[in-house]
């Protein structure tokens, strides 16, 4: 089974290069600097549980030539990159390709499935902390490395048992699921809120934790988030806003969402996949999300002031 990882950052490097070094067939799709490095000197992981250096690699770049279609992918890129990813990976698909998106939020297999008719979409869920530390190598920062995948209509897909296996030999905490909606929307009910209250107020989740007015707008963010999926007809957990605010006040606090981390470097957001998509989608469905549209506006609002601030500087 050839697995291609498209998107060799945080995720798909850290993923790919634990199948890699398994054993399985693992070709990369990146870009820029990260597919330059892979190519010259490989991928380096830097993890608690074991490193890992792998060269060489199999690494394709936008327009390369390619070898043979890929049965699995892997897709580990930014959402705001889907659709040029999309574009992409349709030159290295067969009949019979599944392909298996790993992006944050919910709609990512609806937005492939539109973008790529005809083609078979899975659905799946990572649970990492990881991030580029230079070109080629990936720092995995603490021990939760799980994946969560499944057919979109419950059934049992071969190559996803396949992957399952593959996972098992590599190490890699996974489960295959017969309910990939309830999953995506459990992380997202988690995730949106957190990147954007950690965004919103420029600080870690502990800072967010100690004062009394940024815990509530948290905890109304994350009702909102789970009113909306309820709305979409996601059945939900009837505790998953409970669960969710127990996992924000267990975790250590100096954790930051990667969203901040890319405000805080100029880097584009995923926020209008994240919370955008709870003020898009509660708009849609009825369901009123007065803290996150307020959240939501006035962090557009900053973004656009950066804009324009650099846009006068370059033109100085």
């Amino acid at each position: 089974m050839r697995i291609l990882i498209v998107g060799a950052g945080a995720v798909g490097g850290y993923f790919g290069a634990r199948l890699a070094a398994a054993g399985a067939d693992v070709a990369f799709l990146a870009r820029g600097a990260q597919a330059r490095a892979l190519r010259a000197r490989g991928l380096i992981l830097r993890s608690p549980l074991g490193d890992l250096q792998l060269a060489p690699l199999r690494v394709f770049t936008p327009g390369d030539p390619f070898d043979r279609p890929a049965d699995l992918v892997l897709v580990a890129v930014k959402l705001y990159d889907l659709d040029e990813a999309a574009r992409e990976l349709a030159r290295h698909l067969h009949s019979q390709s599944l392909v298996l998106p790993l992006e944050n939020g919910v709609e990512a297999p609806d937005l492939l499935a539109a973008r790529l008719p005809g083609r078979r979409i899975a659905a799946g869920v990572a649970y990492i902390g990881a991030h580029i530390e230079a070109p080629g190598v990936i720092r995995h920062t603490g021990t939760l490395a799980r994946l969560v995948f499944g057919a979109i209509d419950g059934g049992c897909d071969p190559l996803l048992v396949a992957l399952a296996q593959w996972c098992s030999r590599a190490g890699i905490d996974h489960r295959k699921s017969t309910a990939m909606t309830v999953e995506l929307w459990r992380k997202f009910v988690f995730l949106a809120p957190f990147s954007a209250i950690t965004t919103w107020a420029k600080a870690p989740i502990g800072r967010v934790r100690e004062d009394p007015t940024l815990w509530a707008r948290l905890e109304a963010l994350v009702e909102e988030a789970a009113a909306v999926g309820r709305a979409r007809g996601g059945l939900l957990p009837a505790d998953i806003v409970a669960d969710c605010l127990a996992l924000m006040r267990a975790l250590p606090a100096s954790m930051r969402s990667s969203m901040l981390a890319d405000y805080e470097a100029g880097r584009p957001l995923e926020l209008a996949w994240l919370l955008g998509a709870v003020v898009r989608m509660g708009e849609a469905a009825g369901v009123a999300v007065p803290t996150s549209r307020a959240i939501f506006a006035d962090l557009q609002e900053r973004l656009a002031r950066a804009h324009r601030a650099q846009g006068e500087r370059t033109s100085r």
